[in-house]
């Protein structure tokens, strides 16, 4: 470790989350100390001697923001999985430096202890040469690789809408790579934490360069005009995400319609993880290879886990598959190949499966059809056996609201084999 490498202190008492965001922040040099709890932290160190405090908002005894006044002139950055504008503001008003919501990407924690720390601007806002790729082959996906290829090399504005954890902000790092300004900095403004005197200073410090708007559609309505003068005034180029749709905020009086019109010049929609399923195998493949890497040995996953990583739904796209199986390859040994048990997903698709049988079967049509006190394993069996001598699989699929890999699993799992004709 360099002697000189800026010193952060973790504090958050989730493990898993402790360890990877220690080896991502060693990955790239820092020196990092660790706490439990607030009360961990203080008789453990003098907090004035670091450069950074990363801090979950939740721990046991005292909140994280417990740590902001003894820190002193130390910023201090707040985790939290409770994700919300409203526990944004408030950690922000406490005087917190900034805030970010678990589960952090890892190029978005990068940037914010960046810009915390206080690094030159050309470390803090510079995009790795070797940018993070969109993987996939599904037409979605192609379809915004063609798009991104062709709007790179121009000035002109970029919205990007996805749901969380989609990977737009990974899109706009390719957008600025592949542009005229590729050499100069990338600034990220968080929108949804943002103040006026910050806002001010980040547009002044991205006239050169690329500005990337996380969530636009947080932007609070009073700072709006701000954003708006300064890309007409063209001294960067802009790129924006968003959750939302922003033309029904506009219809809706929450966003401005001259600001929406001045983003929404070339519009990229990324498709959600469960909307584009056939990527998920060459995505687990790139971060395994990534995770073993790192970890000095091959990780494996067993047939089952890989059967349930394409038949979960993915709430939280990319970054969730991503941070399931960064954790699972920290827990697993190096003879002791992952299984869906082990990745936390056995139950969880089981749990699916049950809920698409009891939602999407066809209802009977007489009593005689669903003898009253069956369960849903009886169900399942009694409507299989009394419907696969004259129904397909695919049929049999259809009719119960689920997949034909769903059906094969659990034909297995109670012992129900397919007849031969």
């Amino acid at each position: 470790m360099n002697e000189n490498a800026k010193q952060i202190l973790i504090v958050e008492d989730e493990e898993i989350i402790r360890l990877s965001l220690r080896k991502l922040l060693e990955r790239h040099d820092y020196a990092v100390s660790e706490a439990i709890s607030v009360k961990a932290a203080q008789e453990a160190y003098n907090l004035n001697e670091f450069n950074l405090i990363i801090s979950d908002l939740r721990l046991p005894g005292s909140s994280g923001t417990e740590l902001i006044q003894p820190a002193g002139s130390v910023p201090v950055l707040v985790m939290t999985s409770y994700a919300s504008l409203r526990s944004a503001v408030e950690t922000m008003r406490q005087g917190a430096a900034d805030y970010i919501s678990k589960p952090f990407d890892h190029e978005e924690m990068l940037a914010a202890v960046r810009r915390l720390i206080g690094e030159s601007d050309q470390q803090q806002h510079a995009v790795k040469s070797q940018c993070p790729v969109v993987l996939g082959t599904s037409p979605k996906i192609l379809h915004i690789l063609r798009t991104v290829h062709k709007a790179a090399p121009t000035s002109v504005p970029v919205l990007i809408q996805g749901e969380s954890g989609t990977g737009r902000r990974t899109i706009a790092e390719i957008i600025h790579a592949n542009s005229a300004l590729a050499d100069q900095c990338f600034v990220t403004i968080n929108c949804t934490s943002v103040k006026e005197a910050q806002l001010h200073k980040q547009l002044e410090v991205s006239s050169e360069g690329t500005l990337f708007l996380n969530n636009i559609c947080e932007l609070p309505l009073a700072l709006q005009p701000l954003v708006l003068k300064a890309i007409e005034q063209k001294t960067f180029r802009c790129i924006a995400s968003t959750e939302q749709d922003l033309q029904a905020l506009c219809e809706s009086d929450r966003f401005r319609k001259d600001l929406f019109y001045s983003l929404n010049v070339v519009r990229l929609q990324v498709p959600s993880l469960r909307a584009r399923a056939e990527d998920i195998p060459c995505l687990t493949k790139y971060f395994i290879d990534q995770y073993s890497s790192e970890l000095g040995f091959q990780i494996h996953l067993t047939e089952d886990a890989l059967q349930a990583l394409n038949s979960y739904s993915w709430p939280g796209n990319v970054r969730e598959l991503q941070n399931m199986l960064y954790q699972a390859a920290i827990l697993s040994e190096p003879e002791e190949p992952i299984s869906a048990e082990i990745l936390g997903l056995y139950d969880k698709v089981n749990a699916s499966d049950n809920a698409e049988i009891y939602n999407s079967s066809p209802q009977p049509n007489s009593a005689n059809d669903q003898p009253a006190g069956l369960s849903l394993e009886d169900y399942f069996t009694s409507f299989v056996l009394e419907n696969q001598e004259n129904m397909s699989e695919t049929a049999l699929a259809q009719k119960l609201g689920i997949s034909r890999k769903s059906l094969w699993e659990r034909r297995n799992k109670l012992g129900i084999s397919r007849k031969k004709a």
